[in-house]
């Protein structure tokens, strides 16, 4: 079975305060879900270049400053470390 994140709320960067939706300028919940629906990356110490499937291809958006302990927006896990 393959996990997938929810495309809801919680998970959008249109969700601000834990209950406004600045687009929908609405109060919502975090299992709401709409078509304005845009990913809200976080990041996590942990998760740095060297866990990126981006880091040393041509994908990178960085690859000047990539390496050990750097993390950046366009994050990307390797298969099997999530």
């Amino acid at each position: 079975m393959k996990v997938k994140l929810a495309q809801c709320c919680g998970n959008c960067e249109h969700f601000i305060n834990g209950q406004l939706c600045a687009v929908q300028e609405i109060v919502v919940s975090e299992n709401q879900v709409c078509e304005a629906y845009t990913f809200k990356p976080v990041l996590h110490r942990e998760d740095d270049c060297l866990k990126c499937s981006k880091f040393q291809t041509t994908n990178c958006a960085h690859p000047a400053k990539a390496s050990e302990g750097i993390m950046c927006t366009v994050w990307l896990p390797r298969m099997g470390q999530v």
